[in-house]
């Protein structure tokens, strides 16, 4: 199902693991938000994203890892990488956290076992917003 110009709610619960991966109603409404506000607005700027995670049922995020909390399992959050011949990853950071007018909850630019990807998320209701985290060498740092 197309959600935007250029992203479908397929490509948001994409996963490597071969277990089922299908939102419920609530998770896609989110899934909408998130590929509206969030991920096209960085896609008109910087190009195409791959998008190595988006919406992960309790055995995707447990298989992959994930926090118990986290937005993931709502389909409030993405974890993408910019096209590498188009965009560095560092510069797209960068201009989501100084420049854009993206509302967000968190955008971590995360570096693990020499991958490197972002992950951001959707404003939460009942929590901070506009956190931008680092993740390099098993430790998050907060970006002011």
């Amino acid at each position: 199902m197309k959600l935007t110009t250029n992203f479908t709610l397929e490509e948001l619960c994409v996963t490597d693991t071969g277990l089922p991966n299908m939102p419920d109603g609530a998770a896609q409404s989110k899934l909408l938000y998130l590929a509206i506000y969030i991920l096209q607005p960085i896609r008109n700027i910087w190009g195409p994203l791959k998008i190595t995670s988006g919406f992960r049922s309790l055995e995707v995020n447990q298989a992959k890892g994930g926090e118990s909390t986290s937005q993931h399992l709502l389909g409030e959050a993405a974890d993408f990488i910019p096209q590498v011949d188009v965009a560095d990853i560092d510069e797209v950071f960068e201009w989501i956290v100084a420049d854009s007018d993206i509302n967000y909850g968190q955008v971590i630019r995360e570096n693990k076992n020499g991958k490197q990807w972002i992950h951001i998320s959707l404003p939460r209701l009942n929590g901070k917003n506009q956190m931008a985290m680092v993740y390099e060498q098993g430790a998050y740092r907060g970006i002011v």
